[in-house]
């Protein structure tokens, strides 16, 4: 079943990395692959997680408390977000100054997919993610 899930990704990597970024089918293609990740999550994270949802999100926000009880998760959660947070003021101040000796985010990954490998390639590392994220270290309460 695995064999056949990472088939089907890669040949779905291969075709979406084969379209134009302004077609519809490529629009759809993404928007479908965004779908099957939040679906995949919802059924393999039911009755995995160690509190419910609405408890979890009820509860206090004390960042003492998450330490407390999921240390690794809770500083998992602060290194992306400073990933995140220092990609976009990257992003921001490339903008900003207008410099080639700054490039951006859309100059770097035009390069990295102006061929049809590259583009395959990127989308195939975008799933791979979108998985680790969605399916990532679930286990049992």
């Amino acid at each position: 079943m695995v064999l056949v899930g990472l088939a089907a990704a890669g040949a779905f990597a291969w075709w979406e990395g084969g379209l134009d970024q302004s077609t519809t089918a490529a629009h759809i293609g993404v928007l479908a692959a965004i779908g099957v990740a939040f679906a995949a999550a919802v059924v393999a994270g039911r009755g995995r997680q160690r509190q419910p949802s609405l408890a979890w999100v009820r509860g206090p926000w004390s960042l003492r408390r998450h330490l407390a009880e999921d240390r690794t998760g809770t500083l998992g959660a602060g290194v992306w977000v400073s990933l995140t947070l220092a990609v976009i003021g990257w992003d921001l101040n490339s903008f900003a100054h207008q410099s080639r000796a700054l490039p951006t985010l859309s100059g770097i990954f035009g390069h990295l997919t102006a061929s049809h490998g590259g583009r395959a390639a990127t989308v195939a590392l975008w799933l791979a993610l979108g998985a680790l994220i969605a399916l990532g270290w679930r286990r049992a309460r």
